[in-house]
């Protein structure tokens, strides 16, 4: 079978498919983002995962290449990954006691052939209100910020995090179910890929 290479630096996607026992390689694509149209989420964040797989499956390995981009959409506001520690707390602050979704696109292209399908995941989620002399502490406690909105669900951000609606795994990153599907749109299963422990 042809190897599995996700176009991705984030090392939670790549946890992901690790957990699952897929066997993959890391090769970020390195292509710039765009935010996009608030009004359409899913064609910002297709758009973007289309453009990773395609510039990494364009350097000629036989492959199969996973291109993903998550965005935030908050207030009829896009919302990408912090620049900085303050623009994470900015962004914690804001969300508290509001409704977020999260919206995830994929896009899998068979470098051998060439063949391609993508689409996307979307997924709502509450905040719980936070006091303000609780900032500080929740900020601590839900790093690393290396993600659109800035937060993590997992761990701490369970306390935080809740009422979601939709793909949990979306929220990380990386909807496995989408991905499967997406899969098979291209004459693949991607339970094939799963190594037996």
């Amino acid at each position: 079978m042809k190897k599995i290479i996700l176009a991705s630096r984030s090392k939670r996607r790549s946890a992901i498919l690790k957990s699952c026992n897929i066997p993959h390689t890391v090769v970020p694509s390195r292509v710039a983002e765009e935010e996009g149209d608030p009004g359409r989420p899913s064609a910002a964040v297709l758009r973007n995962a289309r453009i990773k797989a395609e510039a990494v499956a364009r350097k000629g390995k036989k492959s199969i290449v996973i291109g993903i981009d998550t965005l935030v959409l908050f207030k009829k506001k896009l919302v990408g990954k912090p620049r900085t520690r303050a623009e994470a707390r900015i962004m914690l602050k804001a969300f508290s006691g509001n409704r977020i979704s999260v919206y995830s696109g994929i896009c899998v292209i068979d470098s051998g052939v060439m063949s391609k399908a993508w689409g996307y995941d979307k997924t709502t989620l509450y905040i719980e209100k936070i006091p303000g002399r609780d900032i500080d502490k929740y900020f601590r406690l839900l790093g690393p910020y290396d993600k659109a909105g800035g937060f993590s669900i997992e761990g701490a951000g369970s306390i935080v995090f809740d009422n979601v609606r939709g793909s949990y795994f979306n929220v990380l990153g990386l909807p496995m179910w989408k991905l499967q599907e997406l899969f098979r749109k291209i004459g693949l299963d991607l339970l094939d890929y799963v190594k037996q422990c």
